[in-house]
């Protein structure tokens, strides 16, 4: 098996070379929004699609929601409550860019701890069978749920010199 596994497949690097004009503390890098959307499209072999954009911060694509007023979100909320404000099986993509850290979810946001199972949870009630969860971080996160999702593919994404490189996992809910 080795190189040519199933695993490989999935497997994908980026390099961005430079961050977003705006230099957002904690913004993806230039491109990256765009690219991952783009990716979730030819996966899901759709080309329109909703997309849920949780912890938005200043991405510019789909429905944005954040806890911070200033980055002007469609939706001002805590994602540990999101699906208060959709209705179920709604959206064919979320993309999350949560903090990376308890500590810098306060020190950069004002906000308290995450609960991942929580706000993975929310995604679920609110993401169609066969739609996908993005979860960019700097770890590579576990699956939500092993039982309802499975990897599609994983995204490396690296930046500058220097710069922590990021890992984007594509979780497809599956059709029950």
């Amino acid at each position: 098996m080795g190189y040519k596994s199933i695993t490989q497949e999935k497997n994908i690097a980026w390099f961005l070379p430079r961050p977003k004009k705006d230099r957002y503390k904690g913004g993806m890098p230039l491109y990256c929004e765009e690219w991952l959307i783009e990716l979730a499209k030819d996966i899901l072999k759709n080309q329109s699609i909703k997309l849920l954009n949780l912890f938005c911060g200043m991405n510019k694509l789909g429905v944005r929601v954040d806890i911070r007023k200033e980055v002007n979100p469609d939706f001002l909320c805590d994602t540990h409550n999101v699906s208060e404000h959709f209705d179920y099986n709604s959206f064919d993509v979320i993309l999350a860019d949560p903090p990376y850290s308890d500590k810098e979810s306060k020190e950069l946001y004002g906000t308290g701890k995450l609960n991942y199972k929580k706000w993975t949870g929310q995604c679920d009630l609110l993401l169609k069978e066969g739609g996908l969860l993005i979860v960019y971080h700097k770890y590579i996160m576990p699956n939500p749920n092993p039982k309802k999702y499975e990897v599609a593919k994983r995204v490396f994404v690296g930046n500058r010199t220097y710069h922590i490189p990021r890992v984007a996992i594509y979780f497809k809910k599956q059709v029950i």
